[in-house]
């Protein structure tokens, strides 16, 4: 009889690793050297795709797709005798097939979940193995592709190729806690009820055996709180059939009761148990042993009231996160998630979406003890179906279970995840136009799975199209009502619309759907560093392009908010993103390759402005942030002051003058028509909260003086001028519509093209962009005369002279006629009209009114008269 092993053993797989970038035959690198022939050194976590974060492209960016190869060797462990060797990865992407001394031992497919093989009947007799690891991140859109019916089919982020987690080699007895688990740790631990301070928990252990005979014993099952003190136990019998030709397989159950139960109550109070069974011979020999988290907690969720925790209401508010890292892509370390993790809990967000695929254990293990309630979610993103097909296939669908089921097996036993999401804006493929969208049948069984793991937390989704007015969209199925709570990705001043429509947008989807619980997956804006507006409501926002201004993400998130926050029915809402994130197709704000929606900087050492809006609303830390530290460089001698506090009110000095209190709503603190002086300004405020003092400060430079501006008319973007001056976007205007010369670039993702020049000027500053229809301009300058230069050029070559005429109005006097394709000769000529005024009541009220065709203008001066 052989002798029974001992608990299992771990050995890490990190180090010594050679890698070949790019495909070989598979005879060759089997069949090849151990040195692996002048392949490069490598360690785990590592992946072979770098880019974002910069301006331009990155010298050191790479995005190849396709197969590239690992290899190392490892020593048979000792005493293996009636013991199995797994090779564990924790994640592969997106395809890997291993070997050991040549025998392939399986394939897996989907990047994001942890998986192992047997790799016992292959080791070498001399105890020197060869361990080779192909990996694939072929596009899905390529004709025969591995990756053609592994999901995601698309996303908005790369999909980076390698062994980006870390491995090992694990060693189990035969009669073992399951190994083959979907990855899963084999036990799985539950709160059924909490009543009176006593909680029912349910263990639910799986058993594997690979023996010839069969096996018995006891499992012993412990739960042990956070000294280290047992506080409940349970003995459960088991057999287990002789393997035949298979691994045997059973499940056995056990339900402690575990009397004055410590809660996790989220942030408030992560506390965590940790649950420990072990796999016990019929002599009482551990052969096996595993030790998994539990947090104690029940949790529902409203469609009127939203999330409820351990029988209390918690509004839920949070950030999306992402995983990547500039320079390192996906192959980060613990200490960047637990890096990730401080900024979050300094934002003082209680909740976390975890987009938009399986992330590393550290992650949850990281949300757990911080108290985050996480949305966990599979990449089943853009499309319901591999891109060669208009429907689901029975292979794109397996694989969609399979990583679901992977997801929820692996995850289960982390307190802090509340929802399983199975798609993500699963028919944008179809709202764009590209085909049609079948999903609800896909989507049906993916919530069955859900339901069938794990009964005791609800199912989710995140839907960009399918309760916007479906039934007008041919080909557009409603997605809504098949999950048993919904997101909703609304980025309503962003892609389209007034941000004013997301709350009547929320109303109208919670009176469609009463009884289905909906919350706010995404929303957002691109905020970009170094872009800045003077007035974020002052023209178009290029959403796929440039600029990107700071203070528009800033507005937009704070208008957003405030409709969210006024609905209680919203059980939750996460912010898209915390940080900058990359994404080969984009070429906005101010970087490449890169989103820019994050609160963060991609390489996390900036924090935008918004970042402070939330803080100043969720955190209970003292918290005072004066905005725009950016614009330093200032166009215009009168400009709002703003600071986000969570003091209640906040002082504010400039260059030692008092200027008042201001008292701060929804953590927004201003002062309106703050007047400053030529060349440096310091601006410092104070507040107070609950005893302790907060200040900050900034400096801007007026580069002007007073009652002198230089206006770029329907634009967000600030110029620098021929001559050296700074002209400022659009400001003070109210009305009309405004339009910038060209698109950034052709599309998405595209280079921006050449500009078309404005002819007739040397100086292009006030010719890029337009406002049109009628409208008016409130310009606070001191009383006294000014010449105002006006700039116009026609935009439309089709415009005829005198089918644009329109009259220009300054303090109520008419000023001038203009008809600007007859006096400029030609459409896209330069023409400047000069006029006098005087003021006197400290605004300069100019119209611009229609007459035969739309009024319109491109630049503005103002300069104080000798």
């Amino acid at each position: 009889m052989s002798t029974p092993a001992t608990a299992r053993e771990s050995v890490p797989l990190t180090s010594d690793w050679l890698f070949h970038l790019g495909d070989l035959p598979e005879s060759t690198v089997l069949a090849s050297p151990a040195d692996g022939g002048g392949w490069e050194k490598v360690a785990l976590p590592h992946n072979w795709n770098r880019m974002g974060g910069t301006a331009k492209r990155r010298t050191d960016y790479q995005n190849v797709k396709g197969a590239s190869w690992y290899r190392r060797q490892f020593a048979t462990p000792a005493d293996l005798a009636d013991q199995r060797l797994w090779i564990e990865f924790d994640a592969a992407s997106v395809v890997a097939d291993v070997w050991v001394n040549g025998k392939h031992l399986g394939q897996h497919k989907g990047a994001f979940a942890g998986f192992r093989f047997d790799a016992t009947p292959a080791l070498a007799a001399d105890g020197v193995n060869e361990l080779v690891v192909k990996v694939d991140n072929s596009s899905p859109r390529e004709k025969g592709s591995p990756t053609a019916d592994v999901i995601p089919m698309n996303g908005d982020w790369p999909m980076y190729g390698g062994l980006y987690r870390p491995a090992r080699l694990v060693v189990t007895s035969p009669v073992r806690i399951a190994m083959e688990d979907f990855g899963g740790p084999g036990v799985y631990a539950s709160t059924l009820s909490v009543t009176d301070g006593t909680a029912r928990i349910r263990v639910l252990t799986r058993l594997e055996n690979d023996r010839s005979n069969a096996a018995s014993g006891t499992l012993r099952t412990r739960i042990v709180d956070a000294a280290g003190q047992t506080v409940a136990r349970a003995q459960t019998p088991f057999a287990l059939a002789a393997a035949k030709g298979a691994t045997a397989q059973a499940e056995r159950e056990a339900v402690l009761e575990l009397s004055g139960a410590h809660l996790w109550q989220g942030v408030d109070d992560p506390y965590l148990y940790t649950v420990e069974v072990d796999l016990c011979d019929a002599r009482g020999r551990v052969l096996d042993t595993v030790t998994q988290p539990l947090g104690v907690r029940t949790l529902r969720i409203d469609p009127e009231t939203g999330f409820w925790l351990n029988g209390r209401h918690v509004a839920l508010h949070g950030v999306s996160r992402h995983q990547d890292r500039p320079g390192k892509g996906w192959a980060i370390t613990p200490a960047d998630i637990a890096q990730d993790t401080a900024f979050i809990r300094e934002i003082g967000a209680n909740t976390v979406r975890l987009a938009h695929y399986q992330h590393a254990q550290e992650a949850y293990r990281e949300m757990d003890a911080a108290g985050m309630v996480v949305w966990a979610e599979i990449p089943l993103v853009d499309r319901s179906a591999p891109w060669y097909s208009d429907t689901t296939t029975e292979a794109f669908a397996a694989n969609a279970a399979q990583q679901l089921r992977e997801l929820i097996r692996q995850d289960y036993n982390h307190p802090s995840i509340a929802v399983w999401s199975i798609a993500n804006e699963v028919n944008l493929e179809a709202a764009k136009g590209r085909g049609t969208s079948n999903a609800r049948p896909l989507l049906e069984r993916l919530q069955a799975i859900v339901h069938a793991e794990d009964p005791l937390r609800p199912a989710t989704l995140a839907d960009c199209c399918g309760t916007i007015a479906e039934e007008n969209r041919p080909g557009l199925d409603s997605v809504a009502g098949i999950t048993d709570v919904i997101g909703l990705n609304r980025y309503h001043g962003w892609y389209g619309n007034s941000v004013d429509f997301l709350g009547p947008d929320l109303d109208r989807t919670h009176a469609r759907f009463p009884q289905q619980p909906i919350s706010i997956s995404e929303y957002g804006a691109g905020g970009a560093l170094s872009q800045h507006t003077d007035d974020p409501a002052g023209g178009p926002i290029a959403a796929f392009g440039r600029p990107h201004p700071e203070e528009f993400q800033s507005q937009l998130l704070e208008d957003s908010w405030k409709q969210i926050a006024a609905r209680p029915y919203i059980w939750a809402s996460w912010v898209w993103n915390l940080f900058d994130f990359s994404n080969e197709l984009r070429l906005e704000g101010d970087l490449t390759d890169t989103n820019d929606k994050g609160l963060v900087t991609f390489d996390r050492k900036t924090r935008k402005d918004a970042f402070y809006f939330f803080k100043a609303n969720w955190s209970k830390e003292a918290t005072l942030h004066l905005t725009e530290r950016r614009h330093t460089a200032r166009p215009y001698p009168v400009v709002d002051v703003k600071a986000y506090a969570n003091t209640g009110t906040v002082s504010l000095s400039l260059n030692g003058r008092a200027l008042g209190e201001a008292t701060c709503e929804t953590g927004v603190c201003r002062w309106p028509g703050v007047t400053l002086a030529p060349g440096e300004n310091r601006l410092e405020a104070r507040g107070t909260r609950a005893g302790v003092a907060v200040s900050d400060a900034v400096t801007w430079n007026f580069e002007g003086r007073a009652g002198e501006y230089h206006i770029r008319a329907g634009t967000l973007e600030e110029a620098r001028g021929a001559s050296g001056v700074l002209w400022g976007s659009d400001v003070f205007s109210k009305g009309g519509e405004g339009h910038w010369r060209d698109q950034p670039s052709k599309g998405r993702g595209a280079e921006p093209g050449p500009v078309r020049p404005v002819l007739g000027t040397d100086d292009q500053a006030a010719y890029g962009s337009w406002r049109e229809g009628d409208f008016a301009y409130a310009i606070p300058v001191p009383s006294g005369r000014y010449t105002l230069r006006l700039h116009f050029f026609e935009p439309d070559a089709a415009v005829a002279p005198g089918a644009r005429r329109f009259t220009v109005r300054s303090e109520g006097r008419e000023v001038a006629k203009v008809d600007v394709r007859r006096e400029a000769g030609a459409a896209w000529t330069a023409l400047t009209r000069t006029v006098t005024t005087r003021v006197e009541d400290g605004t300069l009220d100019l119209e611009f009114r229609s007459g035969t065709g739309k009024a319109i203008v491109s630049g503005i001066e103002v300069i104080p008269a000798p």
